[in-house]
């Protein structure tokens, strides 16, 4: 995967960052991650991130809070592709699977298991997985959750300021 990348987060928890990092995670759980498994969430569009963002916060009031939107350009060279119906068959993954609930989940789900592996390993440093929130909406859209511990030199994910600059890698 090479290509352009973005990901929203809230404003005043990247500020609180010393110094602010665009790549921090935290080790809470995600769509594809159990708890104390690191993973950087990106959209596929600024439009899909702002979608996500959006969900995240749903009843919490953050919502309309300001937020920092990064742009990253990956060179990822093996990431798990979700969208494709011979790499679902595979894994013994369903489109249920890829939206179940995850926040309330007694155990890890099959998608958290998923980036449990990768994350454990050198060779894949991605799974791109389908937007619950575009979904909810009745739209595509993608998502990329990199996992920085599986991220081996030539893979990388720099962020980019406006100049094209690179503000933070991960290489």
């Amino acid at each position: 995967m090479r290509r352009r990348l973005v990901r929203c987060v809230a404003a005043l928890d990247f500020l609180e960052g010393s110094p602010p990092r665009y790549l921090y995670t935290s080790g809470r759980p995600g769509r594809c991650n159990p708890r104390d498994v690191d993973c950087l969430y990106f959209s596929e569009t600024e439009h899909v991130a702002n979608l996500e963002y959006g969900r995240r916060f749903v009843g919490l009031g953050a919502a309309t809070e300001p937020r920092v939107t990064a742009f990253a350009q990956v060179d990822l060279k093996h990431v798990v592709d979700l969208s494709r119906p011979a790499v679902l068959k595979a894994l013994g993954i369903s489109i249920d699977d890829m939206f179940a609930l995850w926040r309330s989940a007694p155990s890890p789900t099959r998608i958290q298991r998923l980036g449990l592996a990768v994350s454990g390993q050198r060779r894949v440093s991605a799974i791109r997985f389908a937007s619950e929130a575009c979904r909810r909406i009745g739209t595509a859209g993608w998502n990329v959750a990199i996992f920085p511990d599986a991220i081996v030199a030539p893979s990388q994910v720099r962020i980019l300021g406006k100049s094209g600059a690179t503000l933070e890698e991960l290489s």
